[in-house]
């Protein structure tokens, strides 16, 4: 008779990745170079990486957070808020409840890596 028991903790099996995906990645790198004359960093100069379209945006989380919590809960949140926007982004702009929703979402999404539009 064949068992199922490993001597792997559950825990380490279905352990949740702290990072931000690459097509999440991608998808908001494109929405910072749509807005990059616009966008300002609310950081001290030097504390933490400058989000921009280049940045590896797990090494901003990074910068920015300093705890793993913290990092985690931002990275699944930035996860949210790009396919909140890409879903919007699809919908007819004639709507101004959309248009004012999808910049609450972007302002969001640069606030949580340490931008604002100026």
């Amino acid at each position: 008779m064949l068992s199922t028991y490993t001597d792997t903790p559950i825990s380490s099996v279905a352990q949740i990745s702290n990072n931000v995906t690459s097509t999440t990645c991608y998808y908001i790198r494109k929405l910072l170079a749509q807005h990059k004359n616009e966008l300002k960093s609310l950081v001290a100069c030097g504390a933490a990486i400058t989000a921009d379209e280049k940045s590896d945006l797990n090494h901003v989380l990074e910068s920015l957070y300093l705890e793993d919590l913290e990092i985690c809960l931002m990275a699944r949140e930035l996860e949210v808020l790009a396919q909140l926007h890409r879903s919007l982004s699809t919908q007819t702009m004639s709507s101004m409840s959309i248009s004012g929703q999808l910049v609450e979402v972007e302002r969001r999404i640069f606030w949580i890596l340490g931008l604002k539009k100026a």
